[in-house]
């Protein structure tokens, strides 16, 4: 009799059940920092890439138009790999989890993209590239002669080999940087209990505000002037080394800071009744604790399936293509958002340098105006720092904001928010207004990282796509890391077309003002767009 309560007990299908279930995956917030540490550590490389890679290459003597087209490859590339691969780690199940596998392999690209970019040129020296002549350059200080050398660069078909494991390293830098960020999503709403999502989104969003904030504070020193100097070379080596190892650490915190689910019996009941619960049930992932087969959990669940098919890979891919409209309605919202923030912080310091210091990059090196331009681009670096300094801030409060206003009006207002102080700082074109008025750049930034996947979450969770019903009208088998994928993707493609047709906006305009206008008309547009997106209460 013990024995029959006890089957009857286990093979209930209750609510109740998987609430309590649920509760084994609740998490402290040492551990979602620990979760979302590497995004911590991809902020640092997007630091580093976004003030060291122009002058890298231009050094290398690679054409602007060929820079320019190098900034192109990754994004193209990753607008149709990245979502593909989300649906394959949906499909994923090893015994190191569905996630981590990914991240590791986005991670070791990072790390030999950064190995590249930084030691491209020597590399190149090793193929067969020629040497640069050094030029002895006298100074005198303090009544003694000073004595340095500098490399004098010959054409570009001399360093083919310099160029190529550059542009290479370039590309997997960039490409996986933004890859990475999707399974790291999955990965924290998989291993931690739904009523946190909000926090750990929140927490992931300053993780990575923190990040570059550090990251354009460590490109600010001065390492030269160091003992770094002597033991790892130069400005950049120093700190490209340090950044390697910073994500590292930041990688393995991440990797270890939870276990993934191999149980369906934890993984599903936080999905509840959602389509994402049917992926994982269709898979046949089913273990107990100590790693073994469990047929009897196998059997609980196969109800959940209708027609008791295995879900195949194209089953994703289809996925993607045949989208809920909440779905198509937040990846439009997200491209223009992503477009108007990659507006900002592509163009942000070359605006600074020209409209707001009055300087001009096409002249002489030692021409007043050229050391202007200069200095203006140092100085809207601080308003890099600022807007990432606004991301943490922002982001730490941005919960809050959600539970007293909603999340549509937090969502639409912060689009707002940018629009207005991007048409403010170019009207203004003052020092201290731009470094103010980055701010609203944090604003966005912090939103676009938090409140799209927030969404999807919920989605899926109370497996409510459609607003008309409240279901899943297509009867879709949905993963929640493909979502989080094709989403994520939005930035890709933002950032191909802003790279293919800022540059000519400029051109016709005649003026760096421009860039602010385009952001603040794309940010309006992303705004009208948020008002048909899907909110759950």
């Amino acid at each position: 009799m013990v024995d029959f309560l006890k089957r009857k007990f286990q093979r209930q299908d209750s609510y109740e059940q998987f609430n309590y279930d649920g509760v084994r995956n609740y998490k402290t917030r040492l551990d979602l920092m620990r979760l979302s540490a590497v995004v911590c550590g991809i902020e640092f490389c997007y630091a580093a890439e976004t003030a060291f890679v122009s002058p890298i290459l231009l050094q290398l003597g690679l054409p602007v138009m060929l820079m320019t087209w190098t900034w192109c490859l990754p994004p193209l590339i990753g607008f149709f790999l990245v979502p593909a691969l989300g649906s394959l780690s949906d499909k994923c199940h090893t015994r190191f989890g569905r996630r981590r596998p990914f991240i590791l392999l986005y991670s070791v690209g990072i790390l030999v993209g950064l190995m590249l970019v930084a030691n491209g040129r020597t590399l190149g020296e090793w193929f067969g590239d020629v040497k640069p002549p050094l030029m002895s350059i006298k100074s005198f200080s303090n009544g003694t002669i000073i004595e340095k050398h500098r490399k004098v660069y010959t054409s570009l078909s001399s360093r083919k080999f310099s160029t190529t494991l550059t542009v290479l390293g370039v590309l997997l830098l960039d490409l996986d940087c933004d890859a990475c960020q999707s399974p790291s999503r999955a990965y924290l709403l998989d291993v931690t209990n739904p009523n946190q999502h909000a926090s750990g989104l929140t927490t992931f969003t300053f993780m990575a505000g923190f990040g570059g904030c550090v990251g354009y504070f460590l490109g600010g020193i001065s390492w030269e002037d160091t003992f770094l100097s002597n033991i790892l070379g130069d400005h950049i080596h120093v700190v490209f080394t340090l950044v390697w190892i910073i994500y590292i650490i930041c990688v393995i915190l991440t990797l270890t800071a939870a276990k993934e689910p191999r149980n369906v019996m934890i993984l599903a009941p936080n999905l509840v009744r959602s389509s994402s619960r049917q992926c994982i049930v269709s898979c046949g992932s089913f273990y107990n604790d100590n790693g073994e087969e469990n047929n009897h959990q196998k059997g609980l669940f196969e109800p959940v399936s209708t027609e008791n098919e295995r879900i195949s890979y194209l089953d994703y891919i289809r996925s993607i293509i045949h989208m809920p409209s909440s779905l198509r309605w937040l990846c439009l919202t997200n491209f223009f958002c992503w477009m108007a923030l990659v507006s900002y912080s592509l163009f942000f310091t070359d605006f600074v340098g020209q409209a707001v210091f009055g300087g001009n990059p096409k002249l002489d090196r030692n021409h007043p105006l050229r050391l202007l331009y200069n200095e203006g681009v140092r100085f809207g670096s601080w308003g890099m720092s600022i807007y990432s300094i606004s991301c943490s801030i922002y982001s730490y409060n941005i919960e809050s904001f959600n539970n007293y206003f909603g999340i549509k009006r937090v969502y639409i207002g912060s689009q707002l928010i940018y629009a207005v102080g991007m048409l403010l700082m170019g009207y203004m074109r003052h020092r201290v207004g731009v470094i103010i008025l980055s701010a609203a750049a944090g604003v966005l930034y912090s939103t676009l990282f938090t409140i799209p996947y927030l969404l999807i979450a919920k989605y899926h969770t109370s497996n409510t796509f459609d607003q008309l019903n409240g279901s899943n009208v297509n009867g879709q088998v949905r993963g929640i890391g493909t979502d989080v994928a094709v989403v994520s993707s939005m930035v890709f493609l933002a950032q191909l077309c802003l790279s293919s047709t800022m540059g000519t906006l400029i051109h016709l305009a005649g003026s760096t003002v421009v860039v602010t206008v385009v952001a603040s008309f794309l940010s309006i547009c992303g705004a009208i767009s948020a008002t048909q997106v899907l909110y759950l209460t």
